[in-house]
Formats: structure tokens, C-alpha cells, sequence
């Protein structure tokens, strides 16, 4: 009865609601979104290697001990996002020629930050260190595994549009899809940091260094 693929899906589609149920309710205050978003992909990741389980305990010890590196990385791309989306609101209201090469700069850049911060918070959750070693880490990892990053792009890029057109999606990520998604992207996150993590640790609950 264990064995039943039934039974495995259930299971998994369990620790997936209560992972999207943590990991809503911790970026609530949205200052511990950050640190929300490293537990639930360690979650996600842990679960790939280890199986399923222990959700509310992995999430939880992931959470703590991303606070306070993520934190200040999180506030700083969130005050970004605020300054970014001005500008781009700016230029684009702004016309003419240089107005357009204004524009398609700030939408190069905003990119870029997105394409960064699709690795920081794995990143930050799978491995230990310095903080700048860490996002340099992310930058090398997203540069060097260009089609992991481009994957990842795509699935967020699809989440993204279908919420946009559709109220069933909305109500899907409430209940489950926050959580999908970013274990479906750990299966690309995992098979990256395989290649750069000792295998010392059995259980793949202990953090590596960058």
C-alpha cells in the first residue's frame, strides 16, 4: 500500500499545500518573504534528495537560519523593484527617441535582476558563507547554467501570464501553486548544485559552503 503511486501523490501534494500554506503566511510581513522563500525551496530541494516528510520542521529550520543573511538581499531587491518600476513608469511616459533607448535600458536591467534573483534565494538556502560570495555564486551559477536559467524564466514567465488571464490559476496558487512551482524549478536548481556540493552529508540536510 506504501508503494502505490497514489498514495506517493498524495503524500506529495500534501507537504505541497502545507508548504504554500508556510510559505504564504510567512511573507505576510513581507520583511520575511525573503527568508520564506529560502525555507520553501530548501523544502523543496531536501525533498527531491530525501523524499517527503518533515515539512513544517525543515521549513521552519531552513527559515531561521536564512533570516538574517537573506534579509538586507531581499529588502534590497524589493527597494529595486520600487525604483525600477518608476523609471520604467518614467520613460515610458517620457517619449521621444532618448526616452525609448531609456526605457529598453531600465527593461534591461530590471531583467537582469530577475534573472539574478531566480538563483539567490536557492542560492542562499542550499549553501553557507559570505553574502557576497554567495550572490556572486547566484550571478555565476545563472550565467554559467543558461539553459537551467532560461527554463526557469519560462515557467515563471507562463505562471506569471496565466494568473494575469485567468481566476482559476489565482485560486490554484493559493492553494498549491506557490509551492509547485518552486519544486518544479528546484529540479533545475538541484541538478545544478549537485555538481558543486560534497555528498558528505547523507541526509542532504546540512548547508555546504560556497
Amino acid at each position: 500500500m506504501s508503494n502505490s503511486p497514489v498514495i506517493a501523490f498524495l503524500n506529495k501534494l500534501t507537504d505541497l499545500i502545507l508548504l504554500n500554506i508556510l510559505w504564504i503566511i510567512c511573507c505576510l510581513p513581507v520583511v520575511t518573504a525573503g527568508a520564506a522563500t529560502c525555507a520553501a525551496y530548501y523544502v523543496s530541494i531536501t525533498s527531491i534528495r530525501c523524499g517527503d516528510g518533515y515539512v513544517f520542521k525543515r521549513f521552519f529550520t531552513a527559515f531561521k537560519s536564512c533570516f538574517v543573511p537573506i534579509t538586507p538581499i531581499w529588502l534590497g531587491l524589493l527597494a529595486a523593484v520600487f525604483i525600477l518600476a518608476a523609471d520604467l513608469f518614467f520613460w515610458y511616459h517620457f517619449g521621444g527617441v532618448f526616452g525609448k533607448v531609456m526605457l529598453l535600458v531600465s527593461l534591461a536591467i530590471a531583467i537582469l535582476l530577475w534573472v539574478w534573483s531566480l538563483w539567490i534565494f536557492p542560492v542562499f538556502a542550499k549553501f553557507s558563507g559570505k553574502r557576497r560570495e554567495l550572490l556572486k555564486n547566484a550571478a555565476a551559477f545563472a550565467v554559467g547554467y543558461l539553459p537551467y536559467t532560461v527554463i526557469v524564466l519560462v515557467i515563471m514567465g507562463g505562471v506569471i501570464y496565466a494568473n494575469l488571464v485567468s481566476l482559476i490559476v489565482n485560486s490554484i496558487m493559493f492553494f498549491v501553486g506557490f509551492a509547485l512551482v518552486m519544486y518544479v524549478n528546484s529540479f533545475f536548481f538541484y541538478r545544478v548544485f549537485m555538481n558543486h556540493i560534497d555528498e558528505r552529508y547523507d541526509d542532504f540536510d546540512q548547508p555546504e559552503e560556497g
